[in-house]
């Protein structure tokens, strides 16, 4: 049975995308999946320190992409999570055979072979490789926090998406305050999932152990039993084709 592929993208930056991919991926993997976490976030590449694998990373997804390294070689194995593989981005964009559609679509054909899930992290906004991975993929994710510029930029690239021939896009409100809700300071998430256009696949609560765990390269999961955890459990439950109630903020 191969694999399936999941992008992970934003409108805009600092709505907790990169959390978001680590964590649905150390969750699927807690549930016996064995998980591909591919970092496209081209020159910025930031999932090595969040999950403390910093020194671990040597080959990028565009080295097997030109055949300097097989998909073996380059993706790194977690020291404790034995079941999830890093493959991080290239460093720049000077490869250009690295990021065509063609070519993507060839490199996640083969990734599908060896893992169940492939979450794909990609950069903010709309570049040519976020369009390429979302267009290669199952399923598609927008991360947004409960503001309207976020809302409305994960809306236009949910379209981007959409066009690149992704057809199943879903939600996930990100970094949601009750309180803040119920003052009327940000929209609820009815409101939200009309702004984005999108249903919703689940709701992440603010959760102080998130910007924690990720400073000290720890992953959430392992050292936080706060609601967050719960949230991300739950996404990964309704990923594998389980129905679960949404999480009460």
């Amino acid at each position: 049975m191969l694999g399936q592929v999941i992008t992970i993208a934003s409108g805009k930056g600092g709505t907790g995308k990169t959390s978001t991919a680590a964590n649905i991926a150390v969750a699927l993997c807690a549930y016996g999946e064995k998980v591909l976490l591919i970092d496209a976030d081209i020159g910025l590449r930031c999932l090595d320190i969040v999950l403390g694998m910093s020194s671990y990373v040597l080959f990028s997804y565009g080295d097997v992409i030109c055949g300097r390294a097989t998909l073996k070689q380059a993706a790194v194995t977690h020291p404790i999570v034995k079941n999830l593989y890093l493959l991080t981005a290239p460093a720049s964009f000077d490869e250009k055979e690295a990021f065509s559609q063609k070519n993507i679509n060839a490199f996640l054909r083969y990734a599908r072979r060896h893992f169940s899930y492939i979450i794909i992290d990609c950069a903010a906004g709309l570049g040519g490789a976020n369009v390429a991975f979302g267009g290669s993929s199952d399923k598609c994710i927008i991360v947004s926090t409960p503001d309207e510029t976020a809302l409305r930029g994960g809306q236009i690239m949910a379209d981007k998406l959409f066009e690149a021939g992704c057809e199943e896009i879903k939600l996930v409100v990100n970094r949601v305050k009750k309180g803040t809700i119920e003052k009327g300071h940000s929209p609820d998430i009815d409101k939200a999932m009309d702004t984005a256009g999108l249903g919703l696949l689940g709701i992440v609560p603010e959760d102080k152990d998130i910007p924690r765990c990720a400073n000290a390269q720890k992953i959430l999961l392992l050292y936080s039993d706060g609601k967050a955890v719960k949230a991300y459990n739950n996404i990964a439950k309704r990923l594998m084709g389980e129905k679960v109630r949404l999480l009460h903020i």
